[in-house]
């Protein structure tokens, strides 16, 4: 996948792109970046479709701004128009964690750009986090973030977070999660955006509650083992979503897409191809 830059709205946006074909848009979680879906990108590319992985605003090559009104309206917005310039009219979804819940909504504020979804261990129905509260004293905020980023805390974070972290936990990823909280200008824009959390949470913002109107066609994914998101949510989320479609994958934790590779490739191609139809 070739690194990119994108102007929108006045804030530099990084993304990796690889392909020719319908496209697909490949949106990380909390802490991580596009780099998490380059694998995943390349199969896409090889498989006819335009991959294209951003940087949310506030992470990985992406501006970091302490200022930007950090919500669901506003990030998916960028996408959108992010799309646009790039002469997408449509493109399809991948989401894991925290990119989950701005996928639903970008299908929900824009549906007629989106083709499907594909939701890996998705936020948005789980209880608020604790940085929902945090985000409220700074200087608190600020020492839990640093402290995050602290490659002990982060190598047990990881482990916590596959459940084979021996065979997955490298020293690259966690050189690439400890430097999502490394630096003040990534402290002053997570926090920042924790400030802004009830904007971002699914939940509070109302989002949550018209899930029902999604029309399009979804994919959740979901490790059995997930400590992050337990597997119990995916439930309530496939509940929620109409028409939704739930894949489970055993002995797996919060990263299928790294820890089942080969099965969620599969399956995740599978459903790309149905979309085409």
């Amino acid at each position: 996948m070739q690194s990119r830059y994108i102007t929108v709205h006045g804030y530099r946006l990084h993304y990796l792109e690889a392909g020719h074909g319908p496209a697909v848009l490949l949106l990380h979680g909390f802490g991580g970046s596009a780099e998490g879906w380059r694998a995943t990108g390349d199969v896409l590319a090889g498989a006819g479709y335009r991959a294209l992985a951003f940087d949310c605003l506030g992470f990985g090559r992406s501006q970091k701004p302490r200022d930007a009104p950090y919500s669901l309206e506003f990030i998916t917005g960028l996408y959108v128009e992010a799309m646009g310039q790039l002469g997408i009219d449509r493109a399809a979804i991948v989401a894991h964690s925290m990119g989950g819940k701005y996928a639903l909504a970008t299908a929900l504020l824009h549906p007629a750009m989106v083709t499907g979804l594909a939701l890996v261990a998705t936020d948005g129905f789980a209880p608020a986090a604790a940085m929902s509260k945090v985000g409220k004293w700074p200087l608190l905020c600020w020492s839990i973030l640093w402290l995050s980023g602290q490659p002990p805390l982060v190598r047990a974070m990881m482990g916590a977070a596959f459940h084979q972290p021996e065979a997955f936990v490298t020293e690259e990823i966690i050189a690439q999660s400890s430097g999502a909280f490394q630096g003040w200008e990534n402290i002053h824009a997570l926090t920042a955006l924790s400030q802004r959390y009830d904007a971002t949470d699914l939940e509070i913002s109302g989002m949550r509650a018209r899930l029902g109107e999604l029309r399009v066609p979804t994919l959740l994914t979901w490790g059995e083992n997930d400590q992050i998101f337990p597997v119990a949510q995916s439930a309530v989320a496939a509940a929620e979503i109409p028409g939704a479609r739930l894949i489970t994958f055993p002995t797996c934790g919060h990263f299928p897409q790294i820890e089942s590779a080969r099965p969620f490739r599969g399956l995740l191609l599978g459903f790309l191809a149905g979309l085409r139809d």
